[in-house]
């Protein structure tokens, strides 16, 4: 299943393989030639399998988006330009006519992302970009504009002893570091995974009908630290207004790190979660309640079973209005909770976009592979680990 990323989060709707938002661990070469091997990328000691479905649940590589800027933010109101929030109805095709994913197929809903945030494959934001509410369009997208050239380094033998029995070539597997890989070849000694997407290499057709625009002019931007950000992400995600969540690490004193860096209590980062909503609709106001609700705030670097800084609790403000709106709903939290509130409140910086297998983890099934609903207004528990 492929979850709508860093988006509306109107449900966890389920994607074919080819959905264009879909985001990949494997680094291309064009965007980083030292790409790192899978090996360095995920522990492989021990891999585990998962339901065929999990295949799909990794996501497109983050690109920076190659959009004209003829159509860019502060143009025409009724084209769709970079920072604007669109919904589209689309089909793709291979070039020998098959058809590998739809959203007009039975129970979807159409995809729903923000131009120039690279959360989908570069070629479908382009075609997007500059278009008004009905328009309908259809373009061929080269594999550099779609999922890439397939990258060796994306693949890896393991032994037979550190996998699950009977691994058979098609299998989906789970490296412990979440990433997700197939299964190509097994003997008596090795298992060859392969983490490149399943549509690495191709070029893809999409015919995109754009069936909604909002304007980024009504867009906000709010940062909060609660805890695991797996679970936090979700918790925001559900909520009506919400447009786009994604999770990465601030507050630190180290550029660019990495999940494990953060994790080992040197860098100063915060798991943090970033939402983009729609002001009119949902105030700044309302998002912090919902922080506060779904947390403990009197805990310092700890939530549950989670233990240390990188899970403290955090308001990190964007505007000075933000950080107004700060400063009275934890001096309201502390009057109710006898001045036991540890939140800090800081103005946001260090700002890193967590590895994309965080990425709307929960949603996409987790650690065991089961998808928990984002839909607006959802109230099911949510499961910290999946």
């Amino acid at each position: 299943m492929v979850y709508k990323t860093r988006m509306k989060a109107t449900s966890a709707v389920t994607h074919a393989v080819g959905a264009p938002l879909r985001r990949m661990q494997a680094v291309r070469s064009k965007v980083a030639p030292q790409a790192p091997r899978l090996s360095a990328l995920a522990p492989l000691s021990k891999i585990r399998s998962v339901p065929a479905t999990g295949l799909v649940a990794r996501c497109a590589h983050r690109s920076t988006p190659s959009v004209s800027t003829a159509a860019a933010a502060g143009g025409n109101d009724g084209v769709a330009g970079v920072g604007d929030y669109v919904d589209v109805h689309y089909t793709g095709t291979l070039d020998d006519g098959s058809q590998f994913d739809s959203s007009h197929d039975e129970g979807r809903e159409p995809l729903s992302f923000t131009i120039g945030e690279g959360r989908v494959v570069p070629g479908f934001e382009k075609i997007a970009t500059g278009m008004s509410v009905g328009e309908v369009r259809k373009e061929r997208i080269s594999p550099d504009l779609a999922y890439g050239e397939k990258n060796e380094n994306m693949t890896a033998k393991v032994p037979v002893a550190n996998a699950p029995e009977g691994l058979t070539v098609g299998a989906v597997v789970s490296l412990q570091n979440g990433m997700q890989a197939t299964v190509t070849a097994v003997d008596d000694e090795f298992v060859e995974i392969d983490a490149n997407h399943p549509l690495a290499g191709k070029a893809l057709t999409f015919e995109v009908e754009l069936v909604n625009l909002v304007k980024s002019t009504a867009m906000q931007v709010a940062t909060f630290g609660a805890g695991c950000f797996w679970s936090v992400e979700l918790n925001f995600q559900r909520i009506p207004g919400v447009v786009s969540t994604s999770v990465g690490y601030s507050q630190g004193h180290v550029e660019n790190p990495t999940y494990e860096q953060v994790c080992n209590g040197n860098t100063g980062h915060n798991e943090v979660v970033q939402v983009t909503f729609d002001s009119n609709t949902l105030s700044y106001e309302e998002l912090l309640d919902a922080f506060f609700n779904k947390h403990d705030p009197t805990t310092l670097n700890r939530q549950g079973n989670d233990v240390g800084d990188q899970y403290r609790s955090g308001i990190y403000y964007h505007t000075e209005e933000q950080k107004a709106a700060a400063e009275a709903a934890i001096a309201k939290m502390n009057e109710k909770l006898s001045g036991q509130v540890v939140t800090e409140l800081e103005p946001i910086k260090m700002f890193t976009e967590a590895e994309d297998y965080h990425q709307q983890y929960l949603a996409k099934g987790g650690r065991f592979n089961r998808p928990q609903s984002a839909a607006k207004g959802c109230t099911d528990p949510i499961r910290c680990y999946g």
